[in-house]
């Protein structure tokens, strides 16, 4: 997602800005003497800083996650996601690998970037039929020898487990918690995202209501005085913008942090990224009103 100033004030000239919108610039901007209006422009963190100063803007710079949907890459390709590139055709999103989308196909199996995506791994017959301690720890074994030794994968917080009927080993990734299951369908296993990062299923209020926004509460998110952070989702906005954005709140309902989530998604995609980006939901209720 590009930085929305029109006008750089970092890069040569009076051309837009290139760089790429890592905050979101939130406050009010004055049209005439007496009138303001709302602003919500994602912005490079250069041009937040220098815009934010200007006498016309009543404005802060917040964090801007944007979750990337599959229709914003070329392709996916042996597990890596493509985007265009000026110099290679195509780059990784995930792994940062630069080459043509045919070298992709042919070249790699299974995106470093990436662990859910390692999905060429199966067990041999012999190991199906063993027992199901047995065949946790070489799962465990082959997935880190493929992964972690051939792939470089680098992986935290290694745990092989013998006792659970889907996992063999959790582990996490870019501050994400992981397991992989040595249960999945055609003898084959492979890691997946552990549903709300291991922690049960968040408690839904108002289930049937037909709501127009969503808020959540996250496990971990606590001040001292055990007041808990918050985050809103309003897929019912009148306005198309603001359906699309996530917000995190203090409290005290100060604006910590934003995730931006293009298009309308499912639920299990939007909670999903939630989760992803601000933690594991410990509860969600529906609501008609819209907290703003």
């Amino acid at each position: 997602m590009r930085c929305s100033t029109v006008q750089s004030t970092v890069g040569p000239g009076d051309e837009p800005c290139q760089g790429t919108a890592t905050h979101l610039l939130i406050g009010s901007i004055r049209t005439d003497a007496e009138s303001r209006e709302p602003l919500r422009d994602p912005v490079c963190k250069p041009c937040g800083e220098s815009y934010a100063r200007r006498p016309a803007l009543k404005a802060r710079l917040v964090p801007l996650h944007v979750h990337m949907t599959d229709n914003m890459f070329i392709e996916t390709v042996e597990g890596h996601r493509l985007l265009k590139d000026q110099e290679h055709e195509a780059r990784c999103f995930d792994c940062g690998t630069t080459g043509r989308v045919n070298w992709f196909k042919f070249q790699t199996n299974g995106c470093p970037g990436r662990p859910e995506s390692i999905e060429v791994l199966r067990h041999s017959h012999d190991m199906l039929h063993a027992e199901p301690s047995v065949r946790a720890v070489e799962t465990a074994r082959l997935w880190w020898d493929y992964a972690v030794d051939y792939l470089h994968t680098f992986v935290g917080d290694w745990r092989v487990v013998t006792d659970d009927p889907r996992y063999a080993a959790y582990f996490t990734f870019r501050d994400r918690e992981y397991g992989v299951r040595h249960d999945l369908a055609g003898g084959r296993f492979g890691a997946e995202k552990l549903p709300n990062r291991g922690h049960p299923e968040p408690t839904i209020t108002d289930a049937e209501l037909d709501y127009k926004q969503a808020v959540f509460s996250f496990h971990g998110r606590m001040t001292d005085s055990g007041s808990k952070d918050f985050a809103t989702w309003t897929p019912g906005h009148l306005d198309i913008n603001d359906r699309e954005l996530i917000i995190l709140y203090t409290p005290e309902g100060v604006i910590r942090e934003v995730l931006r989530v293009p298009g309308l998604r499912s639920w299990a995609e939007t909670t999903g990224a939630i989760c992803d980006t601000f933690g594991p939901i410990q509860t969600v209720k529906l609501q008609t009103r819209i907290y703003e």
